[in-house]
């Protein structure tokens, strides 16, 4: 009976201190929270030797270009941090294209913009195409790759 008091004694005094000792590290670590402060974004990294790096960094709308050796780091350069914008889709911004412009642009040799009916129409499988029209389970997908076998053998 003394024994087994014991072992309950020892095994409940190394829970208490495993507690404790798991309690202080999540309050005093550094590393899980910010802790209010701003993230760091390393945005790019490029080694300029076998000890030495140039690195851009992102913090509170700032960009640092740091030189980072074995034993320092220096600042290299500050600026402020590009702003991020949204590509714009010309259909949502309801913008015609000029037919104008479409025609100067056949006279340079360059492609015609599509409009968004052809487009639509092209994107959709002929009337009597199955399923799998298009994808590589189709016949016709195998007819066509035989074919160009077929006219690459006889050349």
């Amino acid at each position: 009976m003394d024994a087994f008091l014991l072992v309950l004694r020892v095994g409940l005094a190394l829970t208490v201190v495993m507690v404790l000792l798991w309690m202080a590290q999540k309050r005093f670590s550094r590393g899980g929270s910010t802790g209010g402060q701003a993230p760091v974004e390393v945005v790019g990294r490029r080694n300029v030797g076998q000890k030495a790096s140039v690195v851009v960094i992102e913090c509170a709308g700032q960009r640092f270009l740091l030189g980072v050796t074995e034993h320092s780091i220096n600042v290299l350069h500050t600026s402020d941090a590009p702003i991020a914008v949204p590509e714009l889709d010309i259909a949502e911004l309801g913008i015609v294209s000029d037919p104008v412009f479409e025609e100067v642009l056949k006279a340079a040799g360059e492609p015609a913009l599509r409009r968004d009916h052809a487009a639509r129409r092209l994107r959709q499988p002929a009337p009597g195409a199955g399923a799998l029209h298009g994808t590589i389970f189709a016949r016709s997908t195998w007819t066509q790759a035989g074919a160009a076998v077929r006219k690459g053998l006889n050349r």
